[in-house]
């Protein structure tokens, strides 16, 4: 996966209580994944892998955050989608 740099005031990481750059990144990849899943654009499984982190974990972040939790996908071209995306990255 490839990545990218972004610059954000150190009172972010202050003000969410992270104690160091990492803390943030994870948080900030969290918020990220979160609003591209509630925005219909991503499964969850798919939004877990941007972040990171494990289904479950992500699935815990939702709750937590007390999200709305769509399973599955919602229509058959967001079925379709994922399962050619899963299928280009299990021949990668």
């Amino acid at each position: 996966m490839e990545y990218v740099e972004i610059k954000v005031p150190r009172d972010f990481m202050r003000l969410l209580g992270h104690e160091d750059v990492e803390g943030l990144e994870r948080h900030s990849r969290m918020i990220l994944a979160v609003e591209l899943y509630i925005g219909g654009k991503v499964s969850m499984g798919r939004a877990a892998e941007l972040a990171d982190v494990s289904y479950d974990e992500f699935f815990r972040f939702l709750r937590e955050k007390s999200q709305r939790i769509r399973i599955g996908p919602r229509t058959l071209e967001e079925a379709e989608r994922e399962y050619n995306e899963t299928q280009e990255r299990l021949a990668s």
